[in-house]
């Protein structure tokens, strides 16, 4: 092994991808896994508990992006390529997820509310995704803190929205798939001139970087002058994907209620 825990994607000689590896294929199984045990376990927790723990967890994910950014910014001064703008900014649409559990965690009212919204719908389909495709073995080995700090981040995405639909915490309507693009929308009107500015791809509104079809038609458009048109066409995909989300959840819901009618009804009125 010629890289250590700590190491940088760039100090690392010879690698390639650990994507699917025998490694990553267990982290799979046991975050779903371990997710709905631990929903399972706590499905009967107080509200005034769970407030708590996402109020320590908020802390928790912000400081460990800001040790992630500091520990890889460190690498890009001493290289000589100086901070990394144009790719480490928090500026992500998984990076909502810190932003939105803060909100949550600490305030009241409809901004809480539609946060809680982006955290049961678009966040956990997100952290979904992105346990099982890591891009983040794409550059790191395994075990490595790059890696693994991937891993965790998205998993925790994942298990957050599940718990608080599990626990009841947040129960799930169709408006909710509007809610939760007000914070999407609002980090969009950050990441759009940053974009512009430097030419980068944060939310993957710019150029859809990584994903096929989409820079197919990012590259398309732009070439009509028409890349605001890709900028809209990708944010408004959020919205079938938040009611997917929604979708399954009420079918689990209504599921549940017939095998077991005298459980707690998880449905709202719509």
């Amino acid at each position: 092994m010629n890289y250590h825990f700590f190491d940088y994607k760039h100090n690392i000689v010879g690698f390639t991808s650990d994507f699917l590896c025998t490694e990553h294929i267990v982290f799979i199984a046991l975050a779903y896994v371990l997710t709905f045990a631990l929903c399972y376990a706590f499905r009967k927790a107080k509200h005034e508990r769970i407030g708590i723990g996402l109020k320590v967890l908020s802390l928790v994910m912000a400081a460990l992006e800001i040790t992630k950014i500091t520990w890889e910014s460190y690498y890009d001064v001493t290289i000589g390529g100086g901070f990394n703008w144009g790719g480490l900014l928090p500026l992500y649409t998984c990076s909502l997820f810190i932003y939105a559990l803060l909100v949550a965690a600490w305030t009241r009212g409809k901004a809480r509310e539609y946060c809680l919204s982006f955290i049961c719908t678009i966040n956990l389909l997100y952290g979904a995704v992105g346990v099982v495709y890591c891009n983040g073995l794409n550059y790191y080995p395994f075990w490595t803190f790059g890696a693994f700090y991937s891993m965790f981040f998205h998993t925790t995405m994942f298990a957050t929205g599940v718990f608080l639909l599990a626990t009841g915490y947040k129960k799930l309507e169709w408006r909710d798939s509007l809610r939760a693009m007000a914070p999407v929308l609002l980090l969009a009107a950050v990441a759009i001139p940053v974009n512009t500015a430097l030419g980068s791809d944060y939310m993957m509104i710019y150029s859809g970087g990584g994903v096929p079809l989409y820079e197919d038609l990012a590259s398309a458009l732009a070439e009509k002058g028409l890349r605001f048109v890709y900028t809209i066409i990708m944010l408004l995909t959020h919205i079938p994907l938040a009611c997917l989300v929604i979708g399954v959840y009420k079918l689990i819901a209504r599921v549940g209620k017939r095998t077991n009618p005298e459980a707690e009804e998880l449905l709202p009125e719509d």
